[in-house]
């Protein structure tokens, strides 16, 4: 091969790192474009052009190996293997246990995890025991393990709407809403990621409440199962007049094209929903 054709080899895989959408293909072609278009220029003793593709082929080289050591098989712990398998398949591992160890675990009893018509500062996940949404002494709904508190107002921007009390002794997960804001700013498919695994919880308790009405107007008590179990079947679920639109328009615009979102959120009256449109 004539040494001329590696201008044209090069310049025609950095077209080809251009239309990858992986990452990890676009560094790695442009680590070999560069490499290709450095011994052009070195052979024809341009050496301002050689260092500085040479320049670019350690910068896409370190990229390459951060991109590789990120993706390389990470395992997630056996206590928290079940916890991701059921809730937060879209998380890949290390996006997992990065999110997870953002979190703080916590333990209280009896204590009111959030107030109505005040912006929560926290985002909950029940590890163990239940909670009761309430509003103006009346009992909207019982989250058992494997549900989020806090999620809608979280994605609508909206104040809660009831408040949230722990039923005895609760453990959580709890993450602050300035560092998932932080995210959704600086880092957009990590937010992708949460808004698809807090969308598939929104759609979780609206189908659940649908499948068993009557389950939802005497209290929706857990059925759920901590890590390791099934999927909870408590439904979020209040009195007459709250309505379904409202939650699911509530839950739905903040997550434009996810997957969760546009599969269970749409426009349908639901009048046992009693998920309050503001979240709790």
């Amino acid at each position: 091969m004539s040494v001329d054709l590696l201008v044209h080899l090069g310049y025609l895989l950095m077209l080809c790192a251009l239309l990858a959408r992986d990452m990890l293909w676009l560094r790695l072609l442009l680590t070999l474009a560069q490499c290709a278009l450095a011994t052009y220029a070195w052979t024809h003793e341009l050496l301002a052009v050689t260092v500085w593709n040479s320049l670019f082929v350690l910068i896409n080289s370190g990229w390459t190996l951060l991109i590789l050591r990120e993706r390389h098989a990470v395992r997630v712990p056996p206590e928290l293997r079940a916890w991701h398998q059921s809730h937060f398949a879209a998380l890949p591992a290390a996006a997992f246990l990065k999110f997870w160890r953002q979190g703080q675990a916590q333990t209280v009893t009896g204590a009111r995890l959030i107030e109505a018509d005040h912006e929560p500062s926290l985002l909950y996940f029940i590890l163990r025991g239940s909670v009761r949404v309430h509003r103006d002494g009346r009992e909207l709904a019982q989250l058992p393990a494997g549900y989020f508190v806090g999620e809608m107002s979280l994605l609508s921007g909206r104040v809660a709407t009831a408040d949230v009390t722990a039923q005895g002794v609760v453990e959580l997960r709890a993450w602050s809403f300035s560092w998932l804001r932080q995210v959704r700013a600086e880092q957009p498919l990590l937010w992708s990621q949460i808004q698809s695994v807090l969308g598939y919880d929104l759609v979780e308790k609206i189908r659940r409440a649908s499948s068993d009405p009557i389950q939802g107007v005497e209290g929706a008590s857990g059925g759920g199962e901590s890590a390791g179990g099934t999927a909870p079947s408590a439904s979020v679920v209040g009195g007459a007049g709250d309505s379904g639109t409202e939650v699911a328009a509530a839950a739905a615009s903040p997550l434009p094209g996810g997957p969760a979102a546009a599969s269970g959120l749409g426009g349908e009256s639901s009048p046992i929903i009693g998920v309050p449109a503001g979240g709790v």
